[in-house]
């Protein structure tokens, strides 16, 4: 598999250079990116330079822990002197002076920026169907939606046009497109991994983390994407935790929960079923199932509406003021539906938000780990608004988050797994929950389920 621990070895190995990885990745992307619209920018020159330096230090025997490896990322993440536009009009002529604290952290240990990555305007929707740049396209199938916000690294990733990425998530937007694109996403716990120079869309429920084609690469980036950051007013400081130890270890004598009422409704009988092929993995590791019952999880989704459009509002408002800037239609819809929103609406939201985070914390007092569904369904055509199930329509977008936005709102650390294919060829994932700063739980669950059900790459982008 080409991912960033195998680049790492054989860079080591001095069985391939810096340049030729940056060459290799660079040549994929002029290539193959038409098909998919993942990138906004591609840095050439730059790559090549700092490739040429890498090769240098590797050379000389001082190279960093990452010296040479390639990665592209978000373009909601500021990178000093290179374009970070949210995938917006209003901000396309946006060159931030500084990098944002997690892209400092990755070129600190000597990786090389390939280019920002393609995403729903300012992170506000789900499709990643974009109107300024054009949508992201599926490599399972390029008629189809590669989810959001975090679509173009969903996509770059599974097509292998970087072997890994950091997107963003305040309601899924990691694990949403790394479920329809067949990746690895991980949102960590809320303040684990600072959004210091991360173009915000809500303050309480924004959170950044990696996006990889290996649970072991995954492990690795959060070792360096984590800790405190004294600049950033959301960090907190979790203890230090040597994330890649929980690869590989047996996840017998654990305890999963699962929850029924609301986590395995309005499912598409695939994914119903895969979830289930899922649970008997588990048990057959020697983990024990218990049920859950949860009432509160019914409140998630109005509570999860009525922050985020209240706190994306007040981020907007200036702008907003002017009718003439230029918001693709649906992402104007729903930022001035925030202004709709009382302080007293957003009060008791925030009220019941701690109710929900209060009682499901308290599950992990009794399991290690919850499953759920990521999304309901597998990856949908560009240009859809609804979708079918069991004899019921329902709308595509708000559907997307159901299962994904609970664990915006407790700031319970999340992740998306692959777990085979649709009879349709397309990605089938499920989603890990631990309790908070217990992202080593879910590495070590994951890389079980990894062993069960093997990375799979799109066959158009082997």
């Amino acid at each position: 598999m080409r991912d960033l621990t195998d680049w790492i070895t054989k860079l080591k190995a001095r069985d391939v250079s810096a340049s030729e990885i940056i060459e290799f990745y660079l040549a994929r992307i002029e290539a193959l990116d038409p098909m998919l619209n993942a990138f906004l920018t591609v840095t050439h020159e730059e790559a090549k330079s700092a490739a040429k330096l890498a090769d240098e230090r590797l050379a000389k025997g001082n190279g960093r822990p990452w010296e040479g490896l390639p990665l592209a990322i978000k373009d909601l993440v500021d990178t000093a002197h290179v374009p970070t536009t949210a995938a917006a009009k209003i901000t396309s002529d946006r060159v931030p002076d500084e990098d944002a604290t997690v892209w400092q952290k990755v070129k600190e240990q000597g990786a090389i920026l390939l280019g920002k990555l393609n995403m729903h305007e300012f992170a506000y929707g789900t499709t990643s169907e974009n109107p300024h740049f054009g949508a992201v396209h599926n490599p399972w199938d390029v008629a189809r939606i590669s989810g959001g916000s975090s679509g173009g690294s969903g996509a770059a990733v599974a097509a292998d046009l970087t072997p890994a990425s950091i997107g963003t998530d305040t309601g899924g937007s990691i694990r949403i497109p790394s479920a329809m694109t067949g990746v690895f996403g991980l949102k960590p716990s809320y303040g684990l991994v600072s959004v210091r120079g991360v173009m915000p869309l809500a303050f309480s429920l924004d959170h950044v983390g990696p996006m990889a084609r290996s649970v072991r690469d995954i492990a690795w980036m959060l070792e360096v994407l984590a800790g405190y950051d004294p600049e950033d007013p959301h960090s907190v400081p979790f203890a230090t935790v040597p994330y890649r130890e929980a690869v590989g270890k047996s996840i017998q004598g654990m305890t999963a929960g699962i929850e029924e009422a609301f986590f395995m409704q309005q499912l598409d009988p695939e994914v119903a079923e895969k979830i289930h092929d899922v649970l008997r993995v588990i048990e057959e590791s020697g983990v024990r199932l218990k049920r859950i019952e949860e009432p509160l999880l019914q409140e998630a989704p109005g509570i999860q509406y009525t922050i985020i459009s209240s706190e994306t509002y007040a981020l907007h408002e200036k702008w907003l003021a002017d009718p003439e800037l230029p918001y693709g239609e649906d992402v104007r819809a729903r930022l001035l539906n925030g202004k709709e929103v009382r302080g007293a609406d957003y009060a008791n939201a925030l009220q019941a938000r701690r109710r929900l985070t209060r009682r499901i914390s308290k599950w992990f007092d009794d399991i290690d780990f919850f499953v759920a569904p990521v999304i309901g369904f597998p990856a949908t055509p560009i240009g859809d608004r609804e979708i079918e199930m069991a004899g019921s329509k329902y709308l595509i977008r708000p559907h997307l988050n159901r299962f994904t936005s609970p664990f915006n709102l407790t700031g319970l650390p999340a992740m998306s797994i692959p777990c085979g294919l649709s009879k349709k060829g397309l990605p089938l994932a499920v989603q890990l929950v631990a309790g908070s700063g217990r992202e080593d739980i879910l590495i070590q669950v994951a890389s079980a389920l990894e062993k069960a059900f093997p990375f799979q790459a799109p066959p158009l982008f082997e």
